[in-house]
């Protein structure tokens, strides 16, 4: 039975106490080190009712549980989430932030600037981006070049967006969302046309969290219409190609933060959606950018390993649950985002 585990869930048909379970279980499976054979119900049955026979110092049955070898704690719950993001692909993200992500089994999104992987040094690559995306890891587009697209002409967006996503295909990953470089773009009708041809979501920055509806927004904008476009055409400030996530490492740079600073202003960042979500109702969610992950090269942009452990064992202590960008998703009938 050694590396075996087993779910069983009691149901109206056959609900008993987790104490023969424990005991009776093995009548009910029979378990080798390659499979699990499920007999017939009636064998269970009538082993359970051996087991009664046998064990008389019963208590009562408990018709509402479900029985499980493993469960979540209590104090989990749906108000308190968190999308950890990675930009530019740097190797100190796999070397150093990775193996800290696994310890707490933890998922990112890793923002690849294409042209990067096998060709700069200080970069993953592509055998590191594969290994991220095998084990679960969301990969998405941050360009060829890491261009600013503010002014790029259209057969430059083509190559920086359509491109990116194409060289990411030629290597097995699907990238769903895009990153805008320098945080430019985002506002530019023909940055978002070229955007909205390749992928389904598009994230920039400046904000501690991103609203899931529009209307959440009203500190910056009277937005009620939540499509891109409205009826004339115009882009519309918030909508889908237009999500914003919070800086780690320019917040550092703008205020001169300690790690110490920052580990309190991170801790700020993720409890300002305590505001806004409730009763398992999400409304807003913090979406978190890294850059470097104790890169010697980086001196602003750069998050030591020390800290991020400590981030990440906040979470962890504090029971947020952290999610991906390919988490998100996007209702076309009320043109709202919301997680899967």
């Amino acid at each position: 039975m050694k590396g075996t585990i087993v779910l069983i869930r009691a149901t109206s048909k056959c609900r008993i106490p987790i104490y023969y379970l424990k005991r009776f279980f093995v009548s009910c499976f029979l378990i080798n080190k390659q499979t699990v054979n499920f007999i017939k119900p009636r064998v269970c049955i009538v082993s359970i009712l051996v087991g009664l026979v046998l064990f008389p110092a019963i208590g009562q049955f408990d018709y509402n549980s479900q029985l499980h070898a493993q469960s979540m704690p209590e104090s989990v719950t749906s108000d308190k989430v968190v999308i950890l993001n990675f930009d530019d692909g740097r190797k100190t993200q796999y070397t150093q932030a990775k193996p800290i992500l696994d310890k707490y089994g933890y998922k990112a999104t890793f923002y690849v600037v294409c042209q990067y992987p096998d060709n700069k040094k200080g970069y993953m690559n592509w055998t590191e981006l594969e290994t991220l995306h095998r084990e679960g890891h969301d990969i998405g587009s941050h360009t060829n070049n890491h261009a600013d697209l503010s002014h790029a002409s259209k057969n430059s967006l083509e190559y920086q967006i359509g491109k990116s996503k194409e060289c990411l295909q030629r290597h097995g990953i699907n990238a769903t969302s895009f990153a805008y470089p320098f945080d430019r773009g985002w506002d530019n009708k023909t940055v978002v046309n070229v955007v909205s041809k390749y992928y389904d979501l598009a994230r920039t920055a400046s904000n501690p969290v991103t609203f899931l509806h529009c209307d959440g927004w009203v500190h910056q904008s009277n937005q009620t219409d939540c499509r891109t476009y409205t009826n004339n055409g115009n882009l519309n400030y918030a909508n889908k190609y237009s999500i914003r996530g919070w800086s780690h490492d320019q917040s550092r740079q703008v205020n001169s933060y300690s790690d110490n600073e920052l580990l309190r202003r991170f801790i700020q960042v993720v409890n300002s959606q305590n505001k806004y979500n409730e009763n398992g109702t999400i409304k807003a969610v913090p979406i978190i950018i890294y850059h470097g992950a104790g890169d010697n090269d980086l001196v602003d942009y750069n998050t030591s390993p020390i800290l991020f452990e400590e981030e990440m064992k906040y979470l962890h202590d504090n029971n947020f649950q952290v999610l991906t960008m390919k988490d998100l998703a996007y209702d076309k009938n009320t043109n709202y985002l919301f997680i899967k």
